[in-house]
């Protein structure tokens, strides 16, 4: 249920070629029998995407149909080891609905947690935590227009724990026990999450959404509902949704893992077979059509959005399709368009004074009813005419001329690399992703293929394809004479939205009278460009072995330092980080840091901008970004196996031949603007900006520094810092992945066996103050009625490896406890959080944080709740109980991480060099964790967590602050 609400599922992952999986063989015997079935409502659907089709799905799917109805699909997956996701797909969402249901689909949702036949209510969390699973982690739920999905992680594979996980599932599926008390109580978190999901950005795309889909079904079916409906929700009207719609023969269980499919059908027959639809009718719903001709704008003032958005879209009625060979390659031509679209975009965003930031173009199909298409960008307030003009210029250049034979290779080798990359990695993909993609291909009625199957289709097609076809694809998309513009965000003082309507009309039929210019293609360049260095074959090279982990540490002779993690977790695939320098502890001044990372992002190498780069690595999988962290400087990148070399030789540019353009500069800086603007609008934002800070003492390493302070560095200054320590500043790199150690330290040697670099000594880190007893009241420049509570407690630094994980787990009975009092007793809270931040540059500091959003009335009384939580621990301890069952989760998901690239690059390598204790922690994580025991955790909350000893922020909407940012003052 944390991902409990999708308001805008477009099926545009459909096109993204991970999408071009599979479904399974259908069941003939089953299919034999159809016709001595009753006539079925159109909408519960009986088949699978394969049957009449001519594409044939993954033959490792297996799959079936009880004599009820229900379908199943069974995937045997080795990752994560021993672990299984069980997924129960009921077809029903907000779309089922009549108008006195708005919201139930989601409701329902949330009372299937609050008891079944054989988990009354307050016990099915604290089942699932007894058997390692984390509640929002390993176990969840989702509602949408058309389906709401429930799914488990299992932490085993073992009969007994499958046969619970299915019986949970069935419970879902018609054992809801709809209790008038659990319902009552239920409803304060739905409004809650309600609330808590209410947002500028939501806002809009919810109100783009009704008009691009006016006059249908769903324009009117947001799932989150209606407050008349949810105030008024009873266990009768929840009950008469659940009986129409979750039913055996309009469900599908999803299994993915660890497991045989054997045996793990017939612990499925056993659970569901026996289940019954109730006696209801079933309406289906009649979704209605978009409008297909006519111009349409429309504007929407939101000044809390932080920036203006600009969308030229079109929207058109699709007859739903049976998946075949040639619907697929139809699909494939669609998609190649916008991967050329959105490439002549970036070129675009990459001229002199272009108005136009972070433009995208996408294409897809959406509940197999209607296909759109749509140009977005965002821009500055003022600019938003030559923002719209660029849009519909480029749009109109293609129409007319066509794309180029390069944009066309270059688009190839972009899908080529990702139908690849999807090869190489397939025998190491998680069990979680493969049941999504399952889902969704279900919602879509399209078949699942394997990612050979991708490649043997698609890759022939891919080089096959012409410009004659892409460009028919392209008009096929956009030669309907609907067209839609969307304004939105800040806007220009002065005006009424109706005045920028018609000004937005003006200038669109200009833009359509105007000559228009030839597309003018980007100049390529080439990559790699710098000569190779000279090592010396004799140079010493060192090398120790950390057996116990399987890390190999090598010392080249310039003092490069590597540490190598050779792992068969993610098949193909290899991670790069690079650390050094001080990084923030070496910042010149407050804004430094986060202007440098701005920066780089837009920012290219010496001799390519950041188009021509993107242009370069054209078919590769190659990503590297920068980051500036508390104790360093950082590259982290990734790639496949194979493109290791031109991930080295993309760093060596990064390092050697950094770019500090004006132009970058200019758009790194007003995408700042644009964020702390939006920052500024949303509880969170301010958190971020002002109370982060407040708790840290103004520590750089928790929050964002002011505005006025990032507005205050220029382009020399980040040069300045960051030149020297790029060129010379001694390197750590660290490789983690499945890949020959023996061949990381040939191409490391290769292109970093001659660097010349010194190690630099660290300023001092200044001490941390923390506002023990103080309490902050902050404004955000908002009207929605919503407010951010944060209450925190100084703890300590990173350092005492057992200290960190007792408090890691103090922190999940904190948490556990307040969703129980705050959530389900007080039904005030969607999602309350707690967690452990325990400092690794400033000595004797961290943070335990507990966050929620709450209506603005309920902040200050929830803060004493959450005191009066925190007094309980301190007061009578930590129970065996609640110890278990934060322990089991934490100990399943340890199971996990080992078996993660991730966790050895992050929490075990990065600067290890420094933090040698580091490379032990995995020898006694698992033990270290499993030893802990409930009278430490109750000892930890004596000596942190005194109620006196808290300090809170308090940011709500201006409307129902007090002063902003008033000085902290004593309780």
């Amino acid at each position: 249920m944390q991902q409990s609400l999708i308001l805008f599922s477009s099926r545009l992952a459909m096109l993204l070629l991970a999408a071009f999986l599979t479904v399974l063989p259908v069941d003939r015997a089953r299919a034999a029998d159809a016709d001595t079935r009753p006539a079925r409502p159109s909408c519960l659907t009986d088949g699978w995407p394969q049957d009449g089709s001519d594409l044939r799905p993954d033959p490792s799917l297996v799959f079936g149909r009880l004599d009820n109805g229900l379908k199943y699909v069974l995937m045997p997956n080795s990752e994560p080891k021993n672990r299984v996701a069980l997924y129960l797909l009921v077809r029903a969402g907000s779309l089922n609905e009549t108008d006195e249901q708005r919201g139930l689909a989601h409701f329902l949702e949330h009372m299937l947690f609050n008891g079944t036949t054989h988990y009354p209510p307050g016990t099915l969390i604290k089942y699932f935590q007894s058997l390692g699973m984390g509640f929002g982690g390993d176990t969840n739920a989702h509602t949408g227009f058309d389906e709401t999905v429930y799914n488990l992680l299992l932490p085993s594979a073992d009969a007994a724990v499958l046969a619970d996980g299915f019986k949970v599932l069935a419970d879902y599926a018609r054992g809801a026990l709809l209790l008038e008390t659990e319902v009552n109580r239920e409803r304060g978190v739905i409004l809650s999450e309600k609330r808590s999901r209410d947002s500028a950005a939501a806002r809009v795309a919810k109100k783009q959404m009704e008009f691009d889909f006016a006059g249908t079904l769903v324009a009117r079916r947001d799932p989150i509902g209606v407050e008349e409906v949810l105030n008024t929700a009873d266990s009768r009207r929840l009950r008469a949704f659940y009986d129409s719609w979750y039913r055996p023969d309009n469900m599908v269980v999803v299994v993915v893992g660890d497991m045989q499919p054997q045996e793990t059908a017939k612990l499925l027959e056993t659970a569901f077979a026996g289940l019954k639809a109730a006696e209801a009718t079933i309406q289906c719903p009649e979704m209605g059509k978009v409008k297909e001709s006519g111009l349409d704008i429309q504007v929407l003032p939101e000044p809390e959005l932080g920036a203006t958005n600009v969308a030229l879209t079109t929207v058109g009625n699709i007859k739903p399709r049976t998946d075949s060979q040639a619907w697929e390659i139809e699909q494939m031509r669609q998609y190649l368009v916008s991967i050329l679209l959105d490439n002549r975009l970036e070129q675009l965003e990459q001229q002199p004074s272009s108005p136009l930031a972070q433009p995208r173009a996408h294409a897809g199909l959406f509940l197999r009813q209607y296909n759109y298409a749509t140009l977005t960008a965002r821009t500055e307030t003022g600019t938003w005419r030559e923002a719209l003009t660029l849009l519909q210029t480029t749009l109109a250049q293609a129409l007319k001329d066509g794309f180029t034979a390069d944009e066309l290779a270059r688009g190839k080798q972009e899908v080529k690399a990702m139908l690849e990359k999807e090869v190489q990695t397939a025998a190491s993909r998680d069990s979680r992703q493969l049941a999504d993609d399952i889902i969704r291909k279900l919602g879509d009625d399209e078949v699942l293929l394997s990612p050979a199957q991708e490649m043997a289709f698609y890759g022939p097609v891919l080089d096959k394809l012409t410009l004659v076809e892409v460009n028919g694809a392209l008009h096929q998309l956009w030669d309907g004479q609907h067209r839609q513009i969307h304004l939105a965000g800040v806007l220009e003082s002065g005006l009424t939205a109706a005045q920028l309507q018609e000004q937005v009309r003006e200038l669109y039929r200009a833009n359509q009278a105007k000559d228009l210019p030839a597309w003018v293609e980007a100049r390529r360049a080439p990559f790699p460009y710098l000569p190779l260095p000279t090592v010396a074959e004799n140079e010493h090279v060192g090398q120790v072995s950390h057996k116990e982990i399987g890390v190999e540490t090598v010392s080249l002779a310039n003092g490069v330092l590597l540490n190598i993690k050779a792992t068969d977790f993610q098949a193909n695939q290899v991670m790069l980080s690079v650390q050094f320098g001080n990084g923030r502890q070496d910042e010149p001044a407050a804004g430094m840091a986060l202007s440098a990372e701005a920066l780089m992002r837009e920012s290219g190498i010496g001799r390519l901008t950041r188009e021509q780069l993107n242009q370069a690595l054209a078919g590769t999988n190659v990503t590297l970004d920068f980051a500036v962290g508390p104790e360093s400087f950082s590259f982290n990148g990734s790639s496949l196996r194979n493109e290791f070399e031109t991930l080295l030789q993309l760093l060596r540019h990064r390092l050697l031949d950094p770019a500090f353009r004006p132009e970058d500069f200019r758009r790194s800086r007003e995408n700042l603007h644009r964020m702390y603007d939006q920052l500024a609008g949303t509880a969170e934002g301010v958190a971020q900006i002002q109370g982060e800070r407040f708790l840290a003492g103004g520590s750089p390493e928790y929050g964002l520094p002011d505005w006025g302070e990032v507005e205050k560095i220029d382009l020399a200054r980040i040069s300045g810092w960051l030149t020297p320590v790029l060129a010379h500043d001694p390197l750590e790199i660290n490789v983690v992945g499945d890949i020959d150690p023996a061949e990381v330290i040939r191409l490391v040697r290769k292109y970093f066996g001659a660097e010349k670099r010194q190690a630099p000594e660290a300023k001092p880190v200044q001490p941390i103050v923390f506002p023990a007893g103080e309490e902050r009241h902050l404004q955000a420049a908002s009207t929605i009625d919503r407010a951010l509570l944060i209450v925190a407690w100084q703890t300590a630094d990173f350092w005492d490896i057992d200290r960190t994980r007792r408090l890691n787990l103090l922190a999940s009975v904190f948490d556990d406890r307040l969703r129980i009092k705050i959530r389900e007793e007080l039904g005030a809270t969607y999602s309350p959080q707690v967690t452990s931040q325990p400092s690794r540059a400033s000595i004797g500091f961290g943070l335990m944080k507990s966050s929620l959003i709450v209506a603005p009335d309920q902040a200050e009384s929830l803060a004493r709740a959450i005191k009066a939580v925190a007094a309980g621990l301190v007061g009578k301890g930590v129970g065996e109980d609640e110890l278990h069952r934060a322990l089991e989760p934490t100990l399943t998901s340890i199971k996990d991480i080992k078996r993660n690239n991730r966790y050895w690059m992050e929490s075990v390598l990065n600067l290890s060099s420094r933090h040698p204790q580091q490379l032990q922690w995995p020898l006694t994580i698992l033990e270290g964790f499993a030893a802990i025991k409930a009278d430490q955790l109750t000892e930890l909350a004596r000596q942190y967590l005194a109620p006196e000893r808290a300090a809170t922020v308090i940011v709500a909407p201006m409307a129902a602050a007090g002063p902003a940012g008033p000085p902290a003052t004593k309780q």
